[in-house]
Order: C-alpha cells, then sequence, then structure tokens
C-alpha cells in the first residue's frame, strides 16, 4: 500500500528533483510499482500553477494539515 494518497498536501525533498525541492502540491494520482515495491510508487503531484508532474515516494514528505 502507499504511503501517500489522492488529496495528500507534499513538498519536493532534496534529491534528484532539483527544481522542484521545497515546492509544495498535492497528490492527484498514484500509481503502484509492478513488482509491488512501495518505494517505487509513482506519485503525480498538481502544483499551484496546475503543473504536474512524478516523484517516487522517497522524494515526498506529507505536510501536516493545520486544525
Amino acid at each position: 500500500m502507499s504511503k501517500f494518497k489522492v488529496g495528500d498536501r507534499v513538498k519536493i525533498l532534496p534529491g534528484v528533483a532539483i527544481p522542484f525541492v521545497g515546492v509544495e502540491g498535492t497528490i492527484c494520482g498514484v500509481h503502484p510499482h509492478a513488482g509491488g515495491i512501495t518505494t517505487m510508487d509513482r506519485h503525480i503531484v498538481v502544483f499551484e500553477r496546475r503543473e504536474k508532474r512524478s516523484f517516487y515516494s522517497t522524494e515526498l514528505q506529507h505536510i501536516e494539515k493545520v486544525k
């Protein structure tokens, strides 16, 4: 089962996704790895300007909801 689900707010962590580091977005799709390796699940993140990009779970951090 994926660490993230559609609707989760996330922040892009430092790593391969250099132009997006620190940018926040919302998960709009999850594509599980065919072999069941959850760290290899692809997560489609939509950003404020409606741009969408795909990231691995290890490149994302949950943003806690403010109550």
